[in-house]
């Protein structure tokens, strides 16, 4: 059964190439561009997965994390905080802002595609 998943992404080639790989996969794919957008999709849509990139206009994805974690009156889905400037730090503000995982975006989405199996299943 298709999962819908919902990235917080600003740069469209990004969301782009994540978008087409959770496809194929069989998902459903939203996208907002802002942390605030998100949590607003979050809150309307209800995502089974939110994959939050860390650098974002506005509040960034570890801010938008604590926000969808801290939603009121519903489950808050899984969340996956990922980005391209992978540090040790960051991992522990994942982890503290209710994140499910942390992954680095690579060219490569392999990491991102098993995390997210791991999370709600794959087709």
């Amino acid at each position: 059964m298709p999962k819908k998943i919902l990235i917080i992404e600003d740069r469209s080639t990004m969301f782009a190439g994540l978008k087409d790989t959770l496809e194929k996969e069989g998902h459903h794919v939203l996208l907002a561009e802002t942390g605030e957008d998100g949590v607003k999709r979050t809150k309307d849509d209800n995502p089974d997965l939110v994959i939050i990139d860390t650098l974002l206009p506005g509040i960034d994805g570890f801010e938008a994390c604590r926000r969808i974690k801290n939603a009121v009156n519903r489950t808050s889905p899984k969340v996956i905080i990922a980005t391209g400037d992978i540090d040790e730090v960051d991992v522990e503000k994942a982890l503290e802002a209710g994140a499910s995982d942390f992954c680095a975006k690579t060219s490569d989405s392999s990491h991102l595609i098993t995390a997210v199996k791991g999370l709600i299943g794959g087709e």
